[in-house]
Order: structure tokens, then C-alpha cells, then sequence
């Protein structure tokens, strides 16, 4: 089934039948294909998903398929990149045409940034449709369209950057109960990827990891090293940052430690990670690089953040566990994930921390207002939530945070299980 999706199929039809590029950019799984393949079925489209292999057979696979629709590829079957746009410049387009895994093609192919390039500026103009490319590899997107110096540079009219979607499509797919904490501790599992939607089996949350994670050929305890490989990340550095940031190390000074090298050795590293979203760089709220250097880095990602938090520590012990550790260490994991859904619900938010003092959440609010809470992953009965409600509002009055606010109003929530609902109605 497809799902959500509405705004970036209303952009892909506003530009349909217009001469021009577009891409579409998103983590592996998260949907890119079914937007594509949708828009084609609904504007009239042309798709087409590139496979690995030599230029030669990549050209045949391509032809055999858009010569249904274009009838010059029945009768010509072109032996290069440069003969097919050549081609392609013959026939009337349909008003959306899809490459599907580009970077396959360029793998085959280093020339053809600059071929299409050439074709964009040239023939593009010509044609009423709109040309979208997309792929797996975020990193090769990066290379070609945002650097200066590439072919394809200031080519684009429409960038579509998917997200991962959010926990009520979650609910809404699988026919879960919103407010249900059962219902966020499978969602924690697998995040706001569809294609990992349909994988869930039957059964509690630890059946469910079982079956994810820990049995044999289990799909995600290998998807976060396939996504490596897709955006071509090589070698230890990058792989040790994530285990480590996964077990909890978060500082630059900390993650050098551990891995033995200085600390100015892990910028190109950490850059990258970041770029590719598999890193979040946190600072504390208010702050900026310029005037703190409380810097840390975290996993948001619910997929990564589970198999290098909890599945390769613990995949060797994980048969032999009792039912309870089992339990409390997806708990340990959904309350990570319930502090990053309560700061995704009120955009502009972020963690405080300093000496002596730690926020979940502080969220700017209307007429000059801030919200300050605390996020437990728990059921709480009315006298904790007070008691949480005091400390939190003691621990802000003599943090340096309060100074700043000075004459602001301000709001102290505590935000546990069961406000479930009421977060997910705002997100």
C-alpha cells in the first residue's frame, strides 16, 4: 500500500510537463521508489529502475522497457550513453520520465553526469516533461548536484527530500492504537520505514525483535552495514564511530580517546557521517558552535540506534536472556526514542545541558514563551508527575538557562506515556 506522500506528489505534478530536472534524495528503504512509481501511474509517467552492471546491458534492460512507450527503442537498441540521449531527443516525451537508480549507471559510467548535462541544457528545453532521477546513494546525489565544481551543478528545478514518516502513519498502516505504549515500543523497533512495516511479524515486541534482529538471516541485523556499502562509507573509523556513539560515547574528546587517534582525525569522518544522516550533532539548546563547545553526537534513527545499542552488544547473550532483560532493554531503547519523538513534536527544540543540570526539552511557544519538560518513558502516577514537575522547575531555576529567560514566560510540563496521543496529534 502506498502512504502519506501527498505533498510531495502534489510538487511532482505541478512540475510535470515542465522542461525540467529534479531528484529525489532519502535513506535506503524509505520510500523513494513507491513516490516515483506512484507519480508515473497517476501523471502519465514513464519509469524506469537502472540495475549494476556493464553499460551495454544497462542500455538493453533500458530500451526493452521504454520502448513500450517509445517506439524509436523497439527498433534501435543504442551501444552508448551518448547514442541513447540522442535518441531520446527524437521521440515526444510523456510529461514525466523516471531513472530509478541512477547511481548504477554511473558506476558504469563516470562520463554520464556530463552527457545528461549536456542534454538538459540543450534538448531538455525543447520537451514538455520533467526528467527525475533518484538512487539509493545519497552520497553520489551529494557529489553530483551540490558541488560546485560538478556537470550537474545548478541543473535542478525540484529536490524532493523523503523522511522517514512519523509514528501515527505508523499506527495508521498497521492498525495500532495510538496511545497505545505498545504500539511506540514496535514502532521504536523500525522507525518510519514503510518497507520495514510490512516485516513485523505477529506477536509482543520481543517476538517481533526476534524476528527483525536476532534469528538467522534476519533482514535488519544486516541493513545498517547495506547502507553503508550504498553510500560507498569504507573503512574502520567511520564504522567504530557509530558502535561507539551507539553505546552511548558522545563526545569528540571521548570517541578519540577510544579509538586512539586525535581528535582533529575525526572531522572528515564525522562530517561525512553527519551529511549522510547517520550521525545527529547535538548542542545545547540556545547555543551555537561559535559560543559553546558542549558538543555531542548521538544515533537518532530508531533502526541504527537498535542494532548498535542493543543488538551487537548483545546478539551473543540475546538466546539466553530471560524474558525480563529482554524487555527492559527495549524499554531502555523506546525511552531513548520517546525523548527524540517529544523534541520532533515541537520544532525549534533541543536538549540543555550543563554542570549539574540536564533538560529533555526546551521548545520555544507563542508570545515570547518557552517550554521546559522532562520526558519518561513511563507510566506515572499523579504524585511522581508532581514531584518530577518540582524538581524540573528547581533544577532550571539555578541552571544558567533560567539567566537567559529572564522575563519570559515559562512552561513545565512532564511528558510520560500518557500523553502519547496528544505528542502524536501534533506531529
Amino acid at each position: 500500500m502506498f502512504w502519506n506522500r501527498k505533498q510531495e506528489l502534489l510538487q511532482i505534478r505541478k512540475q510535470r510537463g515542465k522542461p525540467s530536472l529534479g531528484y529525489v534524495t532519502g535513506r535506503r528503504r524509505v520510500g523513494k521508489t513507491a513516490l516515483l512509481v506512484k507519480a508515473c501511474e497517476e501523471y502519465n509517467g514513464l519509469y524506469h529502475q537502472a540495475v549494476e552492471g556493464a553499460p551495454s546491458q544497462q542500455l538493453l534492460h533500458l530500451s526493452e522497457e521504454i520502448g513500450q512507450k517509445l517506439p524509436l527503442f523497439r527498433e534501435i537498441i543504442p551501444k552508448n550513453w551518448n547514442e541513447f540521449f540522442s535518441l531520446l531527443s527524437r521521440e515526444k516525451l510523456p510529461p514525466l520520465i523516471v531513472f530509478d537508480e541512477f547511481p548504477y549507471w554511473v558506476q558504469g559510467d563516470d562520463t554520464l553526469p556530463s552527457l545528461l548535462q549536456k542534454w538538459v541544457d540543450h534538448e531538455l528545453p525543447k520537451k514538455k516533461t520533467c526528467l527525475f532521477i533518484s538512487g539509493s546513494s545519497q552520497s553520489m546525489f551529494f557529489s553530483q548536484f551540490l558541488r560546485h565544481e560538478v556537470p550537474l551543478y545548478g541543473r535542478v528545478q525540484i529536490h524532493l527530500p523523503l523522511e522517514p514518516m512519523g509514528y501515527s502513519w505508523f499506527c495508521k498502516a498497521l492498525r495500532h492504537r495510538v496511545g497505545d505504549p505498545g504500539s511506540f515500543l514496535r514502532f521504536s523497533l523500525v522507525g518510519g520505514i514503510p518497507h520495514y512495516w510490512k516485516l513485523m511479524s505477529e506477536g509482543d515486541p520481543i517476538k517481533q525483535a526476534d524476528s527483525l534482529y536476532f534469528a538467522p538471516g534476519a533482514l535488519l541485523s544486516d541493513e545498517p552495514s547495506q547502507m553503508l556499502r550504498d553510500e560507498g562509507i569504507n573503512g574502520s573509523v567511520p564504522k567504530a564511530i557509530l558502535d561507539l556513539v551507539g553505546r552511548g560515547v558522545s563526545k569528540p574528546s571521548e570517541l578519540a580517546s577510544r579509538l586512539g587517534i586525535p581528535q582533529g582525525n575525526l572531522s572528515r569522518p564525522l562530517a561525512l557521517l553527519l551529511e549522510l544522516s547517520f550521525l545527529k550533532r547535538e548542542l545545547p539548546f540556545g547555543e551555537s558552535l561559535r559560543t559553546t563547545k558542549k558538543l555531542l553526537y548521538r544515533i537518532e534513527d530508531p533502526v541504527l540506534s537498535f542494532y548498535y545499542g542493543i543488538f551487537l552488544p548483545f546478539r551473543s547473550r540475546w538466546p539466553m536472556m530471560k524474558r525480563e532483560e529482554k524487555m527492559g532493554l527495549l524499554k531502555q531503547h523506546a525511552a531513548r526514542q520517546w525523548e527524540i519523538f517529544c523534541r520532533r513534536c515541537y520544532p525549534g527544540s533541543g536538549r540543555y545541558w550543563e554542570k549539574g543540570a540536564e533538560i529533555d526539552l526546551v521548545a520555544p511557544q507563542v508570545q515570547n514563551s518557552y517550554l521546559i519538560a522532562e520526558c519518561k518513558w513511563t507510566a506515572l502516577k499523579f504524585q511522581m508527575e508532581k514531584k518530577l514537575l518540582r524538581e524540573l522547575e528547581e533544577k532550571f531555576r539555578r541552571s544558567s538557562l533560567a539567566e537567559k529567560m529572564t522575563g519570559k514566560k515559562i512552561i513545565f510540563r512532564v511528558f510520560s506515556q500518557k500523553d502519547l496521543a496528544f505528542l502524536a496529534s501534533n506531529r
